[in-house]
């Protein structure tokens, strides 16, 4: 019985030393939160791009996995554009979302071999994910990738005078911070973020559910407190982010003027956030700054068109915000007329 009753408090020691290094190890790294976050189904949101496959039309030359960084595994982008386009294409360059932990460019290719259709080359960004790599990395991986693509343009068909930066959720921040540091000089001084254009390459910038200021975030909600602190935590590299000095730069709407380039600013009703895109555009209109926003009217719009609702192509409102932000490109890259996919839904 003696043995038997060590065992039991062997078992019973090692299981209390486990729960009490769990509950450490909770507190001290967000890697716990994280795989717990990533183990979800569709942890980057980005399963609504599935339904692009069948728009993708057929004449869309793609250049797959080039290497724009090879001192990173995620350093790759993807090239789209017409087939036939013999000249150089007003460009679009995309950073994917996934809350800064999770994502990958590939389930984004076929909306971006539509949006390509309508006579862009369109540039599809990895970038690496935190915690194993914390702000500012995908930044300036960002700014690794347009260099890349201005040194390659003649062989791309981009035109690194008409440049366009987009992106979605997470990917909606780091293009729209990109953004800022290319426009805004000063800003780019105080952040320590390096640039390789300047500011009049950049014609426009197109951003769909963003977060833009994570010090407006409600951290204590229930359901999206716990989220929200643990991808803030990731991407920061620390657990104290919002007395982070050098952090506090990622609040956009803080830093934001006049100088900012165009804007295309969208999300669904039912996005948890729609309050930072309302902020934002709030933000840069005060700034002066040339804002095209397209939000929905809750009372007569799906509870499902809420974050990433512009992947799902065969939404009346996905298809709406093709349209827009097709348009919104040749205003602001003056791109000659060429039909694409979404010109058929007029």
């Amino acid at each position: 019985m003696k043995r038997w009753r060590r065992i039991v408090l062997w078992i019973v020691g090692v299981v209390a030393v486990l729960a009490v290094a769990g509950v450490v190890f909770w507190n001290v790294s967000p890697w716990p939160g994280v795989w717990l976050l990533r183990s979800a189904p569709d942890p980057a949101g980005l399963s609504n791009a599935e339904t692009a496959g069948k728009y993708v039309p057929a004449d869309i030359h793609a250049d797959l996995d080039l290497v724009y960084d090879d001192s990173s595994a995620e350093g790759r982008l993807d090239v789209f554009r017409p087939e036939d386009a013999d000249e150089s294409l007003p460009t679009v360059l995309w950073v994917h979302g996934g809350a800064f932990i999770a994502g990958q460019k590939e389930p984004l290719r076929n909306y971006l071999q539509v949006l390509a259709s309508h006579g862009f080359t369109v540039v599809n960004i990895e970038y690496t994910h935190a915690p194993e790599a914390t702000y500012p990395t995908p930044i300036r991986q960002v700014d690794r990738a347009i260099e890349y693509v201005v040194a390659h343009a003649e062989e791309l068909g981009a035109d690194p005078e008409r440049l366009v930066l987009a992106g979605d959720s997470a990917g909606a921040h780091i293009a729209a911070q990109s953004a800022m540091a290319i426009a805004q000089p000063d800003y780019a001084e105080a952040a320590e973020l390096s640039t390789s254009i300047r500011p009049d390459q950049l014609r426009g910038v197109v951003l769909f559910s963003g977060p833009y200021d994570p010090t407006t975030v409600d951290y204590d909600n229930d359901t999206f407190g716990f989220f929200m602190r643990t991808v803030m935590w990731s991407y920061s590299g620390t657990k104290s982010f919002l007395e982070d000095e050098k952090f506090r730069y990622t609040a956009l709407p803080q830093h934001v003027d006049a100088d900012y380039p165009p804007t295309l600013v969208s999300t669904g009703p039912a996005d948890p956030l729609l309050k930072q895109n309302l902020e934002w555009v709030d933000a840069l209109d005060g700034a002066g700054v040339d804002v095209t926003e397209l939000f929905f009217d809750p009372a007569t719009t799906p509870d499902t068109v809420g974050h990433e609702y512009q992947l799902a192509l065969d939404t009346p409102q996905a298809k709406q915000a093709l349209i827009a932000q097709v348009a919104f490109v040749r205003d602001v890259t003056r791109a000659e007329m060429r039909a694409g996919v979404s010109d058929g839904w007029r």
